[in-house]
């Protein structure tokens, strides 16, 4: 094209005006042909929010049981499907309706701020992105079945032209349900299917997993998460398995994977704000807080969440890494970034959600599709203001304390209870079988004192006399030939001291909020540990070990 004259440019411009107007003088807003191929690409982030897509409209069709199943060709291979079908048993569509379930923008529920659907283009951009044709079969109680289709092939072909040129959506007509449907029915149906709509799509082209095992996994485990909290109305099931409600926060006692083992998500309290916008609209908007052990993706509690030995939530945690949104309570999309912060892989064990009702759409930006947020800077100013960067803080004090009690480094323990913003000044801890005060523990000596610094949790001392301790400590085991090494770490520990003292009676006059509190302790104290265990490991090297 770039050798291309203007005077070709222009010559072919010409023609295509001409073809375009050949059996009508009367221009549509959209060449349908080309809108159809470019609308396949619409931007799905998998096949499984396409369907989603599908499933929304049978929620909104009061659907009490919606079936995903797949089709395979006669003696072809059961690894890939060759249809997809999303069954349910929703109030259906009469035949007139069906034609215009086809259209872009065709729905009846156009702007509707009450349900899960809105632009009437869930349905047709959902199907043409995963196949070349798609079928619509709906029932009304006491009637027949009829059925509309859209072929990619035909299309492009032409077939669909009326006399003036115009593509049009033929007329729904009488139809059989194709078999492996009617199997389908028959197994999930036993009494009979009264009315409901079948979406089938078929020529998949656009299929994202190669083998049908990976399709159903991910797609229970996908619409576990975004249905969690409308499950509980209508049940959904993948080639006969049973999607169970996932919480990504994991605060849910009913649903998949909370009481997977011991371990337990721990919550924060919740927050509700009412936001009124410009343009009239109001609604609400919840904030859902929760942090997780470290311990929390493992199966070996021992070990770290890698590999093998991440267990049933790990692939959840990851997945769902950030801020979820939730609109009309279906999840929408997962953010791992605001204006003021970044979620990064140490953040995975805080979980925050976002729930938002529709009225509320161009102030978070949804997207046509329903899978992507994009706030307006207004509204980040709201949540931020509604303490939503506070609370990221706190929670991510709380999983640093976890996991430095999980190490095993008694430095850290009781800083959750000091950080609390409830009960600022709780002790610093150490756990002494033997020693229940300061004044025993100074007793002690030198090698019950390093002993009681470095073991688990109680309330023995507190952080002035810890450090002192380990001042102390040190100060008996300076001579000539160490003194260097020692002193470095000597003036780390003292500035971690003096920064505790300082943090602390800032607190105490309210000019340090508890949230950067426990921000500042906990680096605090992790700087000093970091440094003990350092000059530890380095008086062993040089020879100046316990004498």
């Amino acid at each position: 094209m770039k050798n291309e004259s203007p005077v070709s440019t222009l010559s072919r411009t010409r023609k295509y005006v001409d073809r375009s107007t050949l059996h009508s003088g009367e221009l549509g807003l959209v060449v349908a042909e080309a809108f159809v191929r470019g609308i396949r690409h619409i931007g799905y982030k998998s096949n499984i929010e396409a369907l989603a897509e599908l499933v929304d409209n049978s929620i909104q069709a009061y659907a009490e049981r919606i079936d995903l199943v797949l089709g395979y060709a006669d003696g072809g291979s059961s690894a890939k499907p060759e249809q997809l079908a999303v069954i349910d048993d929703g109030h259906g569509m009469s035949p007139d309706m069906l034609r215009f379930a086809m259209m872009w923008g065709g729905t009846h529920r156009e702007n509707d701020r009450h349900g899960l659907g809105r632009f009437g283009y869930g349905l047709p951009c959902a199907t043409v992105s995963i196949g070349r044709r798609f079928t619509i079969y709906s029932k009304l109680r006491e009637g027949r079945v009829h059925s509309v289709s859209l072929d990619l092939d035909l299309l492009d072909r032409g077939d669909y032209k009326n006399s003036s040129s115009v593509i049009a959506i033929p007329a729904a007509q009488p139809a059989a349900l194709p078999g492996f449907v009617v199997d389908a029915i028959k197994r999930d149906h036993p009494q009979g299917w009264k009315s409901g709509t079948v979406v089938v799509i078929d020529k998949l082209d656009r299929l994202d997993w190669a083998t049908a095992t990976g399709l159903r996994r991910n797609l229970v485990r996908h619409f576990g998460v975004t249905y969690h909290k409308l499950l509980a109305a209508t049940a959904i099931h993948v080639e006969g398995e049973q999607v169970r409600p996932i919480d990504p926060l994991f605060l849910d006692p009913t649903a998949e994977l909370h009481s997977l083992d011991d371990d337990r998500a721990q919550a924060l309290d919740p927050l509700t704000l009412s936001v009124e916008c410009e343009d009239g609209r109001s609604g609400d908007v919840t904030l859902r807080y929760a942090w997780l052990p470290p311990t929390f993706g493992a199966s070996d509690k021992t070990r770290d969440a890698i590999g093998m030995n991440a267990n049933k939530r790990f692939p959840i945690i990851k997945q769902y890494h950030g801020l979820v949104f939730s609109r009309n309570g279906r999840v929408v999309d997962v953010q791992s970034r605001t204006p003021w912060t970044t979620f990064i892989n140490n953040d995975r064990y805080i979980r925050i959600e976002v729930e938002f009702s529709a009225s509320l759409d161009e102030a978070f930006g949804v997207t046509t599709a329903k899978q992507q947020v994009s706030l307006s800077p207004e509204m980040w100013d709201r949540l931020r203001t509604a303490g939503l960067s506070k609370a990221i803080e706190h929670l991510r004090s709380k999983v640093r304390v976890a996991k430095a009690e999980r190490q095993g480094t008694a430095a850290f323990a009781g800083i959750e209870a000091c950080g609390s913003p409830t009960a600022p000044g709780v002790p610093f801890a150490t756990d002494v079988s033997d020693v229940t005060s300061n004044t025993e523990f100074e007793r002690s000596g030198e090698k019950d004192e390093l002993a009681a610094l470095l073991r688990t949790a109680s309330e023995a001392t507190d952080p002035s006399f810890a450090l002192s301790a380990l001042l102390r400590r040190i100060d008996r085991r300076m001579s000539d030939s160490e003194s260097r090494v020692v002193a470095e770490y000597q003036r780390l520990l003292r500035g971690w001291a003096r920064e505790m003292v300082r943090v602390s009676s800032l607190e105490e006059t309210q000019d340090l909020p508890s949230d950067q509190h426990v921000g500042a302790m906990a680096a605090g104290v992790t700087d000093g540990i970091l440094a003990l265990q350092h000059a530890q490991s380095t008086w062993a090297g040089e020879g100046y070990g316990e004498k």
